[in-house]
């Protein structure tokens, strides 16, 4: 299933590519986009062209931090129906459960989650783009899912810590204006960082109208029934690094037994370990084509017991070891 997102994920593209030396009707044509998502913001467009148009704009242009420039120049708005229902929820808790629900309204190419020790709390995201680098749109919707906090909690509010997965950029200048210090890149998960207690703060913008908002949003229309292949994939994001990335642990988020969703993802001609595969085929490349890992890192985010079962698997997978070929190629 390609992912949608609505174009105006592009808001302000043109004049930030244009800043940047690019012409922007040539490099959507570059990647397949029409240049007419420029001018209507709720057209539905290819999630994986959005994400290749932003990281061939920030090589072409030099810009490392293109998504994240462009994500500076965002507001609340730009999320259409889905901004109105998210500020008018009574707590940061009730805004991202609803943000959790309702993101595929605004963009098919995004999950977030909450991981809770007790203290503190991640709001965890990961953009189910496929290639080896999705440094670009990850750093557009962390920007704009930290923005949004900002301009929805008190103005005292900070986070404990922004965090990405990828390298750090030649340049730190712009994510520190945007993030402050709090910014940590190479860090173990993409997320933002706070307060178990910040979950309880009323949102600035609350005004009592949510239950109008949520008749709202759900009358626009947007499906949300996922096929039963997507949910798998992205509990399987989800699940990985905890170790407990099982078809039963996945049947008991899904409320069915292990059958069902091997029948259910047998209709969709996958088995369970052809769709794991893909998904770590995925993640590995992005994990050893951005900051240096050491490999027993990377199998335990790949959910392996350990270094040798990882070797094991990226070799039956790519034909060589993971040492020899730092950056694979998805096979065909």
């Amino acid at each position: 299933m390609t992912p949608l997102v609505r174009s105006a994920c592009l808001t302000n593209y043109a004049s930030l590519a244009s800043a940047a030396g690019l012409d922007p009707v040539v490099m959507l044509a570059s990647v397949g986009l029409d240049a007419s998502c420029l001018e209507n913001p709720d057209l539905k467009i290819s999630g994986l062209a959005t994400g290749r148009l932003l990281e061939e704009s920030a090589q072409r242009s030099g810009w490392h931090d293109f998504g994240l420039r462009l994500a500076e120049t965002r507001q609340f708005s730009v999320l259409g129906p889905l901004a109105l229902l998210v500020r008018e929820q009574a707590t940061l808790r009730h805004a991202v459960d609803v943000l959790m629900r309702y993101m595929c309204l605004h963009n098919d190419s995004l999950h977030l989650w909450l991981e809770e020790d007790g203290r503190t709390v991640t709001i965890q995201l990961e953009y189910l783009g496929r290639g080896p680098s999705v440094r670009q749109p990850m750093e557009l919707s962390m920007g704009m899912l930290y923005r949004l906090l900002k301009q929805a909690l008190p103005e005292t509010w900070k986070a404990r810590s922004v965090c990405f997965m990828h390298a750090a950029p030649p340049d730190m200048r712009t994510a520190r204006r945007f993030f402050s210090s709090r910014v940590e890149f190479g860090a173990a998960f993409n997320g933002i960082v706070c307060l178990a207690s910040d979950l309880q703060i009323t949102l600035a913008t609350y005004s009592r109208l949510d239950r109008y908002a949520r008749q709202y949003v759900e009358s626009v229309g947007a499906n949300l029934n996922q096929s039963p292949a997507e949910k798998v994939r992205q509990l399987a994001l989800t699940l990985l690094p905890s170790g407990k990335c099982t078809l039963g642990h996945i049947a008991r988020h899904l409320g069915v037994d292990e059958r069902t969703v091997r029948r259910h993802l047998l209709r969709e001609g996958l088995s369970y370990n052809e769709l794991l595969n893909q998904v770590r085929r995925e993640l590995v490349q992005r994990y050893l084509s951005g900051s240096p890992r050491k490999h027993a890192e990377i199998a335990l985010l790949l959910g392996f017991s350990g270094p040798s079962s990882f070797s094991r698997w990226f070799r039956q997978q790519f034909g060589c070891s993971a040492t020899a070929r730092p950056t694979p190629a998805a096979p065909v």
